[in-house]
């Protein structure tokens, strides 16, 4: 049974507007960026082993229910051992990714008790954590799959920018991460440059 401590603690939570709006904030960008994991984690793997579209839809062959789908039930945990057979990851990494599932779980089943009860919250250490997992895959795939198969585009590229090369995925979530704690003046600076861009004539124009 709650305490009347944590009872007006979770109605201090909930009915402060301020509290309220960076509590959904913050479950909604946890499960943006699981989303946006998942996509690399489990898009990148599928992809590969893509052999067409039949009626608009990806078809995998035979060798991704092989090397991938077999190696777990569930498509998240298959897709994440198959980085790690190829070393992409490691096995803290694994158990890494784990937790990120399971509080994405939390927070999508449970999203009223995360926003309204005291008790419940969202990870924030966990929110980071899924940025740096996402960074750490796509620069991965980069250098050891898209330089790979089109070296000409990388040449010009050394090591360390190699290294910290990153998708637009990894990108945007990165610059998203700050809002969870209030900071949103990276984005009223874009924001700021592109209307200003927009008030420019266009080349061509009077």
């Amino acid at each position: 049974m709650k305490s009347s401590q944590d009872v007006e603690a979770s109605w201090a939570k909930f009915l402060n507007p301020d509290s309220l709006k960076q509590n959904l904030l913050q479950g909604g960008l946890y499960l943006a960026a699981f989303e946006m994991l998942k996509d690399s984690l489990v898009g990148r793997p599928r992809d590969f082993y893509c052999i067409g579209f039949v009626e608009g839809e990806l078809e995998t062959g035979p060798e991704y229910a092989r090397k991938v789908l077999a190696l777990h039930k569930h498509p998240y945990t298959a897709s994440a051992l198959w980085w790690h057979n190829l070393g992409a990851i490691s096995e803290n990494d694994l158990e890494t990714l784990r937790l990120i599932r399971e509080h994405r779980d939390k927070i999508a089943h449970n999203m009223p008790k995360m926003i309204a009860t005291s008790e419940h919250s969202i990870d924030l250490g966990l929110l980071a954590t899924t940025s740096a997992m996402l960074t750490k895959l796509d620069n991965w795939w980069i250098q050891n799959f898209e330089a790979e198969i089109a070296p000409e585009s990388y040449k010009h590229f050394n090591q360390e920018e190699m290294d910290n090369a990153a998708s637009m995925s990894s990108i945007f979530l990165s610059m998203m991460i700050p809002l969870v704690s209030g900071d949103d003046s990276q984005f009223r600076t874009l924001y700021a440059m592109w209307c200003d861009q927009q008030t420019k004539p266009k080349e061509g124009e009077l």
